[in-house]
């Protein structure tokens, strides 16, 4: 039974650490996604990108990518979002974790 114990030791940090790693990797995707699609890491600096590029007024002509751009900073910049996306890598407590998330980074002005 000794001979096992360092094999079943290897196994159980391998898996540890493959554990650790995926939570890490969905929670980074999860912030590089927020960080590469709410422009200036707030909505009213995305919004402000957006109006800068197509405009403050709606015309025919930048409809299209005013609405876009405005929707995807509603999407991008929403911490409930951002939040559910970092509790991918929850193992337990999920929903807790959710609204801890959501109630520190709002006090915060994250994402504001």
């Amino acid at each position: 039974m000794t001979r096992f114990l360092p094999f079943f030791l290897a196994i159980a940090l391998l898996g540890f650490l493959s554990c650790n790693s995926g939570e890490r990797d969905i929670k980074g995707n999860a912030l590089a996604t927020f960080y590469a699609n709410c422009t200036g890491g707030s909505y009213p600096a995305c919004k402000n990108a957006c109006e800068n590029k197509y405009g403050t007024t709606v015309t025919t002509t930048n409809l299209a990518g005013l609405n876009t751009c405005l929707s995807g900073c509603n999407t991008s910049c929403n911490i409930s979002t951002l939040c559910f996306q970092l509790s991918q890598s929850c193992k337990s407590d999920c929903d807790n974790y959710l609204n801890t998330c959501v109630l520190v980074l709002g006090a915060s002005g994250f994402g504001q």
